[in-house]
């Protein structure tokens, strides 16, 4: 017991020590909201930011896409394609059920490459 008695009790000084100082510097200063929030975003933060940001740009260029094709499209077309769209069809399989003509389809899978093109080379230049 008598060897423990010593080590235990400056333990015990240490740490009053120790709670003590930290007790007498919160006090002697204002009030501070929690800047690790503000100033210091976690990780968890970064991926969210992260991924809204890639979900953004991603609807971006999907909707510059859906407009390039509308332009090639009629305007019963464009609602029949809105219509399709709407109803949870990917843009290809609604493009491949409406009409087009033989222009048309030309036209509209040069605008898809292009964006798929486009899409290849930013996500090789942003690695994840």
């Amino acid at each position: 017991m008598k060897k423990y008695a010593i080590p235990l009790a400056l333990f015990a000084l240490v740490l009053v020590g120790i709670t003590a100082c930290n007790r007498s510097d919160s006090a002697s200063t204002a009030p501070q909201t929690d800047s690790t929030q503000t100033s210091a975003p976690t990780s968890s933060q970064d991926n969210s930011q992260a991924k809204a940001y890639q979900t953004t740009e991603r609807s971006k260029r999907r909707e510059a896409v859906r407009k390039q094709v509308e332009a090639v499209l009629t305007q019963d077309q464009v609602q029949q394609l809105e219509t399709k769209l709407q109803q949870g069809e990917k843009m290809r399989q609604a493009l491949s059920e409406i009409n087009l003509t033989a222009d048309q389809k030309t036209k509209v899978q040069d605008i898809l490459k292009t964006a798929y093109a486009n899409r290849q080379k930013s996500e090789q230049q942003s690695p994840q």
